[in-house]
């Protein structure tokens, strides 16, 4: 059975490019907040580390990426004093990563981007577009075996929790 390849991996395209575009749109607006050093990655690690604040290994995990990646990534945060690095009363050995002022500050930054463009697509595609397009995702994701988070609502996901 040959495949029809005429448009190409249009959906995959579309995918990437929305997350391309949607990544350089939430840095522009950051930098126009006054965050120049927050990228993509930076905002997700900022919403992670919470109040009660977390550790490298932890970050990394829910990141997705190494502990030493995500020590970059907490390095950097703290260099700019988003982030500060505490002995973990729990476990001697361990830093435990907490927000400072200026990363409480930026986190509502953050969080109101994130409805911002949540917002856009709203508008753009219409409350049932939204849902179809998350139904759509998870059902692809399922599909696919791969893995991921894919919260039922933004309630729900560990990148979009206030607090």
């Amino acid at each position: 059975m040959q495949q029809d390849t005429s448009s190409g991996p249009e959906l995959v395209t579309l995918l990437v490019g929305a997350v391309r575009g949607i990544s350089q749109l939430f840095s522009d607006r950051m930098t126009a907040a006054g965050f120049d050093e927050i990228r993509p990655t930076h905002g997700f690690a900022l919403t992670l580390v919470g109040e009660g604040g977390t550790t490298a290994t932890e970050l990394g995990r829910r990141l997705g990426m190494t502990k030493q990646s995500a020590g970059e990534v907490v390095s950097h945060l703290a260099r700019y004093g988003y982030v500060e690095r505490k002995p973990d009363p729990a476990d001697r050995r361990a830093r435990r990563i907490t927000l400072t002022e200026r990363g409480r500050e930026c986190l509502r930054v953050i969080w109101a981007e994130l409805s911002w463009i949540q917002g856009a697509w709203t508008k753009a595609v219409g409350d049932d577009g939204v849902e179809v397009l998350k139904d759509g995702l998870r059902a692809g994701m399922r599909q696919l075996g791969a893995s991921g988070e894919l919260p039922d609502n933004l309630s729900q996901a560990w990148w979009w929790r206030e607090g």
